[in-house]
């Protein structure tokens, strides 16, 4: 498979004074518009989680070992464009709640850190939110 027919979605969590939120990107509208967490193409060599942490760190400048990576286990498979394709979902917590994402101004034109009942109602897509729900899980507040 090519990098057009698998790809990687990342939740990023981390705390803040007024609890857990999310990262959340509102994509250009020439891209699609909306808002979406970390998505990107896996190239032919990587596995999922190589190709998320890879656009963990493109999409954001995160440092894709300055967290605890989860594998939602969760997956979609369906027909793109370009052919049948997989999305393989992960979850990403952020160790450092002072940090934000550096933007890249082709894809995204702003960010937001939102609790996840709001970025629930945020993203259009179902997998999205079925991903988010499951990483809901594993963001219990201390």
């Amino acid at each position: 498979m090519s990098n057009r027919s698998r790809k990687a979605q990342v939740w990023i969590a981390r705390e803040a004074e007024s609890g857990i939120r999310v990262l959340l990107f509102r994509v250009r509208e020439e891209r699609g518009g909306g808002w979406h967490p970390v998505t990107g193409g896996v190239d032919p060599e990587e596995t999922f989680l190589e190709g998320a942490k890879r656009e963990l760190a493109e999409e954001t400048g995160f440092d894709p070992e300055a967290g605890e990576w989860i594998d939602l286990e969760l997956e979609l498979k369906f027909d793109s464009r370009f052919g049948p394709a997989k999305e393989r979902a992960f979850g990403f917590r952020l160790a450092d709640s002072g940090v934000d994402p550096v933007l890249d101004p082709r894809e995204h034109v702003e960010f937001r850190w939102e609790p996840v009942g709001q970025a629930l109602a945020m993203v259009s897509f179902e997998f999205q939110r079925d991903a988010l729900r499951r990483f809901s899980c594993y963001l219990v507040e201390s």
